[in-house]
């Protein structure tokens, strides 16, 4: 009897227990201001620059060499030692030379004397043939003997130069300012004509050869402003101007080699040195430029939140352009005065209310 009715009992206590006191209804939850830094988006004017990396070779190089045979008597200068031009850099022995010189000018003084003999008969003979003292015959062998004398002087005068420029070319100069790279001969060596003797390299300016695809080339002119970095030297930049630009692609690369000449006034810079060469080739004016870590990509979009003046945050969806180191241009779906949520995007949703804080 009891056991049958305790199930009906219990169901009478609840019932009169949730009668007296029956549920509380559900309080919504306030979510708390999310934290945010931002950035006020200023319009900037954005270069637009081009950038490539080659190295650093010499201005001009040449290896001097012997114009005549000889031994080397001295030379004048080490590797790594500065010249200017016509300085002399190797001597070889002159005597023999000095000896031919003084052999043809004495020829050249011995045909003048029998050039000045020759012209004196020959003027006697040009007033003896009008009073018929001598024959047509005498005066004509005359007249030969002159001019053979005048060539004969003109002969030895050519003599002495060839001699004179022999003797000239026993001291060899550089041909330009620069830096020796490499000495060739030692002292007491015997040269033939075109042996090499020094190497020679101008270095001020240095030169770099880059090479760019034809999308920069149409954009590339010859007062573009240059700069350049070197890796040796990350902290400094050098001045450049483009020197030559090239008028034909290359078959197997498709990019055209341009030349840049680098300022090197007190030879820090070195052939072989690794540089990137940056040209400014157009400037874009007002552009929007905002962190690239700003930007969110969600689902094939990119995003990026403003803050409201009601300190909300409201998403934007944004067209990407140009990147500069960090920065990225907007090109649409953001405005300058607006700002930018730089940090805490990916935590926001639209409409979130936000604080701002300091970074």
């Amino acid at each position: 009897m009891h056991a049958r009715w305790m199930p009906i009992l219990l169901v009478a206590a609840a019932m009169a227990f949730y009668g007296c006191n029956p549920p509380q209804a559900d309080t919504p939850e306030i979510t708390p201001p999310r934290a945010v830094t931002t950035r006020l988006v200023k319009p900037r004017d954005l270069p637009v620059m081009l950038s490539a990396v080659g190295h650093l070779v010499s201005n001009r190089e040449v290896v001097v060499s012997a114009e005549v045979a000889g031994i080397v008597q001295s030379y004048h200068v080490e590797m790594g030692g500065a010249v200017k031009e016509d300085q002399t850099v190797v001597t070889l022995d002159p005597r023999d030379y000095r000896l031919a010189l003084n052999e043809a000018r004495a020829n050249l003084s011995a045909a003048q004397a029998r050039f000045a003999a020759a012209r004196n008969s020959f003027q006697r003979a040009a007033q003896l043939l009008p009073e018929r003292v001598i024959t047509p015959e005498t005066y004509d062998r005359i007249e030969a003997e002159h001019k053979a004398a005048r060539a004969s002087v003109s002969q030895a005068e050519a003599v002495v130069d060839i001699n004179q420029r022999r003797f000239d070319k026993t001291v060899i100069k550089a041909p330009f300012g620069g830096l020796v790279i490499r000495r060739l001969v030692e002292t007491g060596q015997n040269l033939d004509a075109g042996d090499p003797v020094m190497a020679i390299a101008d270095m001020q300016p240095m030169r770099v050869k880059i090479h760019i695809n034809e999308q920069d080339y149409v954009l590339l002119d010859a007062d573009d402003p240059v700069s350049v970095r070197v890796e040796a030297f990350p902290d400094q930049r050098f001045d450049g101007r483009v020197d030559r630009i090239g008028v034909k692609a290359d078959a197997q690369t498709n990019t055209f080699e341009v030349e840049i000449l680098v300022a090197n006034p007190v030879l820090r810079l070195k052939a072989g040195l690794t540089a990137t060469v940056l040209i400014t080739v157009d400037e874009i004016e007002d552009a929007v430029m905002i962190p690239q870590d700003s930007v969110l990509y969600r689902e094939g979009r990119t995003e990026v939140f403003v803050v409201t003046d009601q300190g909300t945050a409201k998403v934007r969806k944004v067209k990407l352009g140009r990147v500069e180191g960090a920065s990225v241009r907007i090109l649409a779906g953001l405005a300058a005065g607006e700002r930018l949520v730089t940090a805490g995007g990916p935590y926001l949703k639209d409409a979130d209310r936000v604080v701002v804080v300091e970074p």
